[in-house]
């Protein structure tokens, strides 16, 4: 937890500091990042391929994309897919929920990931199936801080020539950018507003469809889709329904 106190404030610090004086360089450079690490890391591989294997890709991909996971700042593939799968989806809503806004919008953005309880949670949960988890998950759970280290490290290497750090602040930028892309999605995905949301399927949680944010949350403001249907790979229904992450995953599926 000590990390994403130290790490989070330097990313939005970062952030700050780009938006005042960025270039149209390293807007471009933070947008490709924020697509690697939460369009490709955590919607296709944190959430829709490791936490509910809705869909399967060659083996050299799946470890990249648990990879740029990492990057997205919101735990390893390990802890993302127990909060995910035995919090979030067995009590969504309720108590048991580490994502829901009924415990307030902040809570449901950022408090979640400084929740000394969840990490807990997410350890006692990890000693009961540790077994029959997947060995690169593990090892990316274990590395899991280094590994962030070392692709800013990677970062710095390859742009070297250019003596340009604006590229390890793009990787900071989408870092933090990630963190409010999943916080969007866990604050308007389970609040309805009317005229603005809707249900496809009524359920017992306040799960909705935000189709306003689906182009820039990778289709997973379609809330109430998946969680009427979590494993299922397409979030949308609705032909003006935009899944993002469905067109991301074209590329990379394995037939």
């Amino acid at each position: 937890m000590l990390f994403y106190l130290l790490f989070l404030p330097v990313s939005f610090l970062s952030l700050l500091w780009s938006l005042a004086n960025g270039s149209t360089q390293l807007l471009c450079a933070t947008i490709f990042f924020t697509i690697l690490y939460s369009g490709y890391g955590i919607s296709v591989g944190f959430h829709r391929l490791h936490a509910h294997h809705s869909f399967k890709t060659y083996e050299p991909i799946r470890k990249l994309l648990l990879y740029l996971g990492c990057q997205g700042a919101q735990g390893s593939p390990v802890t993302w897919t127990l909060l995910h799968n035995r919090s979030h989806h067995a009590h969504t809503d309720k108590d048991g929920d580490v994502h829901t806004p009924t415990k307030g919008l902040f809570y449901a953005f950022f408090g979640w990931i400084f929740h000394k309880e969840n990490h807990e949670f997410a350890r006692k949960e990890l000693f009961k199936i540790k077994k029959t988890l997947d060995p690169f998950a593990i090892w990316c759970h274990k590395n899991y801080v280094l590994l962030i280290l070392l692709n800013l490290f990677l970062i710095s290497l390859f742009t070297i020539w250019w003596f340009d750090g604006r590229y390890i602040l793009a990787s900071l930028n989408a870092s933090f950018l990630s963190v409010i892309i999943s916080g969007i999605v866990n604050v308007f995905g389970h609040l309805p507003l009317k005229g603005l949301t809707y249900e496809t399927t009524p359920m017992s949680n306040q799960s909705t469809n935000n189709p306003w944010l689906s182009l820039f949350t990778w289709g997973e403001s379609l809330h109430n889709n998946h969680h009427y249907k979590p494993r299922r790979l397409n979030f949308n229904t609705k032909w003006y329904e935009l899944d993002v992450g469905r067109w991301m995953i074209a590329v990379i599926k394995k037939s």
